[in-house]
């Protein structure tokens, strides 16, 4: 199966893989470090589908929308377990 499918699929938000410059620019307005994020598994298959591969360490931006809240950002570090 092609990883790209999964974006196909409207309940799986899409997942940015953050560099440096961004984690700085959209976490350090909010007062938080990346160790104080909620988790997100290596093995994630929404990580695996990503273009870029990510490592233990990472930041991902999860761009979710629902018709109650709209649209929102959420951010999670990558861990291996």
């Amino acid at each position: 199966m092609n990883d790209n499918v999964l974006w196909l699929n409207k309940l799986v938000p899409k997942h940015v893989l953050l560099d440096d410059a961004e984690v700085e620019t959209k976490l350090g307005p909010l007062n938080v470090i990346p160790e104080q994020l909620p988790k997100i598994l290596l093995k994630d298959p929404a990580l695996k589908a990503l273009d870029q591969e990510a490592k233990p360490g990472d930041v991902v931006e999860i761009h979710r929308v629902s018709e109650s809240a709209g649209a929102n950002l959420a951010y999670r570090i990558v861990v291996e377990e």
